[in-house]
């Protein structure tokens, strides 16, 4: 009986629309499907895929949520913050990277861990739900991941380090499949998501990168052929990337309200939504009617329930607002001004829909990216079975 090896790699971003428009290695993956991506980010698409289960069951969306039990880990801002000044000075981008790199090894966190733009004097109000790897075993605290699965599988295999570059990865991948004893391997990638992120308005140069990434992959392939006889390569995103058309301020109505941060209200602004919890019942109406008029729109009940984010204890927010495609709010807990391509629209925009592009007929076409962790399931057992 020959060897036998699965190979899944994940691309952060490459969109369907991406891979139409570019035509992306349409001869060497001849099977290729979009796929419906989850609301809203990374942060929430990638433990989709690691578990199968959507956000209210896996409890990941966005990467900050309010504190209601007294146990954020940034508790200690309440009084560091007054010491953080110069604003010039700590929010500066390099600045805020070195602290966020000192509060994770402080904090002892494994997973992806950024404060990003997120005012230093309101830290104390929020948690943070990656504080752990999701890839690793146990990673995912409420749901199994594809660490723990492949465990139980009984198989060979292998999963990227999300922390190493795209070329260490892809190299180490090579190796191997040219050593021959691996039967399951998930390859991480990340580079595309942080060049289209800049360069999604520039045509030329995406198509040199993706040139230069589908030459990677092409060396996958041939090593799985040269080194197995039962082989098969998949490769998916999490979400796509849809250029920017436009920015939008929430922040200024909501703060011009007659109502206080942290005692009568809590938001929290996210690249393409604002999310806000009530303290004080009494400003709802004022705050939701602060921002009508601007390019988005509160997520109704069914949308929620729709998108698989109706989380019950309102953890990540009482309401939503979501952005148009295409529209950015600048400025943000992310950063202060708009960039060139965003993710994290409403998974019905054309440009957020995820991608799946294999060199075989897959067993079921996945519907959504949470379905990438059951063909992978299905792949790591057959091969035992086989």
């Amino acid at each position: 009986m020959g060897k036998k090896v699965r190979i899944f790699l994940f691309s952060d971003a490459l969109g369907w629309e991406i891979v139409q428009h570019y035509r992306f290695m349409c001869q060497e993956l001849p099977y290729r499907y979009k796929v419906r991506t989850q609301l809203v980010y990374s942060s929430t698409a990638v433990p989709t895929i690691l578990s199968g289960e959507p956000p209210t069951v896996h409890k990941h969306f966005s990467f900050f949520f309010l504190d209601k039990n007294g146990k954020s880990p940034f508790g200690l801002f309440r009084y560091f913050h007054w010491f953080m000044h110069p604003a010039k000075l700590f929010n500066n981008h390099r600045i805020r990277h070195k602290v966020s790199k000192f509060l994770n090894k402080f904090f002892k966190f494994t997973g992806y861990f950024n404060i990003y733009q997120v005012p230093y004097s309101r830290l104390p109000l929020f948690d943070y739900c990656e504080k752990d790897d999701i890839f690793a075993p146990g990673g995912l605290k409420y749901v199994p991941n594809l660490c723990d699965m492949l465990k139980d599988s009984g198989v060979k295999f292998h999963i990227s380090n999300w922390r190493n570059s795209d070329q260490t990865n892809l190299d180490e991948a090579v190796k191997l499949l040219n050593d021959g004893e691996m039967e399951f391997l998930f390859i991480y990638t990340a580079g595309l998501d942080g060049m289209l992120h800049f360069h999604v308005h520039e045509p030329d140069y995406v198509q040199q990168k993706l040139n230069a990434f589908a030459a990677e992959v092409k060396k996958l392939l041939t090593a799985a052929q040269e080194n197995y006889t039962d082989w098969n390569l998949s490769l998916f995103s999490d979400h796509g990337m849809t250029p920017l058309s436009g920015t939008a301020d929430l922040k200024t109505p909501v703060e011009n309200c007659p109502y206080k941060f942290g005692k009568d209200y809590v938001a929290a602004y996210d690249s393409t939504m604002m999310r806000l919890w009530f303290l004080n019942p009494a400003c709802k109406a004022d705050l939701m009617n602060a921002v009508n008029g601007q390019p988005g729109h509160w997520l109704t009940a069914a949308e929620l329930e729709k998108y698989h984010v109706n989380f019950v204890d309102k953890q990540y927010g009482d309401e939503i607002f979501l952005m148009d495609p295409g529209i950015q709010i600048v400025p943000c807990d992310m950063g202060s001004k708009g960039i060139p391509g965003m993710h994290g629209y409403s998974p019905d925009d054309k440009d957020s829909e995820a991608s799946f592009l294999t060199v075989q007929p897959p067993p079921e076409i996945p519907q959504d990216i949470a379905g990438f962790f059951a063909l992978m399931k299905q792949a790591a057992f057959e091969i035992k079975e086989i």
